[in-house]
């Protein structure tokens, strides 16, 4: 079996993904849809961001 192998990049989006699943759905079940929905807008921002800096210069 090989290793697999895994961009930094790959990495970021798959951290932030979770992260913002997460955050928005306890948002979403202890605060009501309307946080839960903004809550997860505010992290894809982030995740955009995020992974425009750290795959801006990847060949």
């Amino acid at each position: 079996m090989g290793r697999v192998r895994v961009s930094r990049a790959a990495r970021a989006r798959g951290g932030v993904f979770c992260g913002g699943v997460m955050a928005a759905t306890g948002c979403g079940l202890g605060l009501g849809l309307a946080v839960g929905l903004v809550a997860g807008g505010v992290l894809l921002v982030t995740y955009c961001l995020l992974l425009m800096d750290v795959d801006g210069g990847a060949p």
